[in-house]
């Protein structure tokens, strides 16, 4: 019965599963995982993507459920399988992304014991899940009602982070081929009913066996607080950082925020407002623009911030102050400057919704003096963005290039390091209005391209990477899953940690190449022929420009690799920055 109780719940589990939206799997080659894998598998309703690494599996339930909102599931083998989904789920923690862990481990009796592959699975991810739970070996004596609500329970608690199912299994693993039956849904049919009411209904219908609901709608009273406290302010500003949800809806809420209240808006490359927004409403290239000494007059006096941290540090030491007034979903503090004020835990979206309905009798945008003041400097960094980048084919003009081009279609993911900050700095104001993702949590390089395989899974769109070469490295084997999905990479290939070149270490001359610039003299020509990617590698701005039309309007995957040197684009961030700081005084 060890074998036929094994897929007979982890059929139950997958079913459940189902029933509370969760449909997408992702799952890595392993044995102690055969029943959830073979249920995954076997159910019609269910989308299981394979893949060697279990560390890619997992950001790339990471990257679905960041285009989502849905937890994805994540099945692993038992033994350090699970340790190679530790920094995906750390990011899932940090950014409350829905995440399903379904970890398949070795019976009770073997831990501790020295038996092969057997490590302790229990609370291996420690603070960093929402929930755990050891669902025990499969057994006649526990009634199916148990299971099902622990799936619902895991489930439900997803929805602010990542869960952990530790699922134990004792061998066999599964019944003989003959054994098995056809269906997924073998359970069905009067033969399993019994005298419990609850798992007939479960039985004989289609709903979960638990229901929980969740009110996104705000307190009245607390709404109408902040909307006075919005209309006291002569210099509002709204800061979007990272905001999860679907990007026209972001954009229509910030829109109607911003017109009624008369705030100026400056939005994180990962709000989803920089790309295809204009200059109308938002102020593009914010950390850029607070290069230097920024012009006081032009401070805020309340600032207003929907969402995660912004990547931009100079944005988060702005205007020390201006009160503050913070809204994000998750259940965290999000001061890293210490400045206090005020903290809304509910949809940042759903409260842009209510704070504009809440703003009848507020004078808006028009004629407001305090947008007015704006105006000059917008016209510089637009002005700067159009004529200050040059025609050379540097990292900044790269990222500039590539956000004006990216298509409708497609899906931007960006790396950390340099890749989002030149993305959050240079990205064009007129390209098409995409959906952005960024792992911004932890800011690891590791996990990108992958990342950016869930997300398009979710978004349903094609995946354009932008990424640096040490993050590539990092992440090789997901080229794989990049191009299972016609992604587009574009890769800066500056030989090293092109990052380190901006901290004070670079003046340690002895020190820096071998330690921190890490120079390895690769390119990755050879890799795109691996993972069966085209392959392009432009010298000029006019070539890469090119390059990316091809691959746009072709359907197979492309990897573009553009060549940097290291201290000549630390010599261009500086002049770019010092060119906006130049525009910005002499037009203010």
């Amino acid at each position: 019965m060890t074998a036929h109780n094994n897929l007979r719940w982890a059929s139950l589990l997958v079913e459940e599963c189902v029933r509370q939206g969760v449909t997408t799997f992702y799952a890595a080659p392993g044995s102690r995982s055969t029943p959830l894998v073979m249920a995954a598998a076997r159910h019609p309703s269910v989308r299981l993507f394979m893949h060697v690494d279990e560390r890619a599996t997992a950001f790339s339930a990471l990257g679905y459920a960041r285009a989502t909102g849905r937890p994805a599931a994540w099945i692993t083998t038992s033994g350090t399988a699970l340790a190679n989904g530790f920094p995906a789920i750390v990011e899932a923690s940090l950014e409350a992304v829905p995440m399903l862990l379904l970890t398949a481990d070795r019976p009770p009796e073997l831990r501790d014991t020295d038996a092969n592959q057997t490590i302790r699975q229990d609370h291996l991810f420690g603070s960093h899940v929402r929930w755990f739970l050891d669902i025990p070996t499969p057994s006649d004596d526990i009634p199916p009602g148990w299971l099902l609500s622990t799936v619902d329970e895991a489930v439900w608690r997803a929805r602010t982070g990542p869960v952990h199912l530790n699922c134990m299994y004792r061998k066999p693993l599964v019944p003989e081929p003959a054994d098995v039956p056809p269906r997924h849904d073998w359970w069905m049919g009067e033969d399993v009913l019994s005298d419990d009411a609850s798992w007939n209904r479960w039985v004989s219908g289609s709903q979960p066996f638990c229901r929980s609901l969740q009110s996104l709608s705000c307190d009245d009273a607390a709404l109408e607080a902040i909307a006075d406290r919005i209309m006291a302010a002569s210099r509002p500003c709204a800061v979007f950082g990272r905001l999860r949800g679907e990007a026209q809806e972001i954009r229509e809420a910030a829109c109607a925020f911003l017109t009624r209240y008369g705030a100026v808006g400056v939005a994180d490359i990962g709000s989803q407002l920089r790309l295809g927004m204009g200059d109308d409403l938002l102020l593009p290239s914010m950390d850029a623009l607070l290069y230097g000494d920024a012009q006081g007059h032009l401070e805020p006096d309340l600032i207003l911030h929907f969402g995660a941290t912004p990547v931009s540090r100079r944005l988060q030491e702005w205007a020390p102050g201006a009160e503050r007034i913070v809204v994000d979903h998750r259940l965290q503090r999000i001061d890293p400057q210490h400045r206090g004020g005020w903290r809304l835990e509910w949809d940042a979206v759903a409260v842009l919704k209510d704070l504009a309905a809440h703003s009848n009798g507020h004078p808006g945008s028009d004629g407001s003096p305090w947008l007015s003041s704006w105006n000059p400097v917008r016209q510089a960094v637009k002005a700067w963005l159009e004529e200050d980048l040059g025609e050379t084919l540097t990292e900044q003009r790269t990222a500039f290039e590539l956000t004006r081009r990216i298509p409708a279609t497609c899906a931007f993911v960006v790396a950390s390091s340099n890749s989002v900050r030149h993305a959050d700095q240079f990205a064009a104001m007129d390209g098409h209005a995409v959906p952005v993702s960024a792992n911004r949590g932890a800011s690891g390089i590791d996990g990108t391209l992958a990342t950016a395989a869930g997300f398009a899974d979710g978004s349903g769109r094609r995946p354009v990477v932008l990424i640096g070469d040490l993050a590539l490295q990092h992440d090789l084997t997901s080229l794989a899953l990049c191009a299972d999905r016609a992604g587009v990479v574009v890769v800066i290939n500056n030989d090293g940690g092109g990052i380190f070149s901006y901290l004070p270490i670079r003046d340690h001359t002895d020190l820096f190449e071998p330690w921190f610039g890490t120079p390895h003299g690769q390119h990755f020509a050879a890799a795109a022929r691996q993972f069966s990617m085209g392959y392009e590698q432009p010298g000029t701005l006019q070539e890469f420009r090119s390059a990316l039309d091809r691959a746009f309007e072709g359907e197979t995957p492309v990897l573009i690799e553009v060549t940097t040197d290291r201290s000549a684009n630390l010599t261009e961030q500086r002049r770019l920055l010092h060119a906006l700081h130049m525009r910005t005084h002499r037009d203010a």
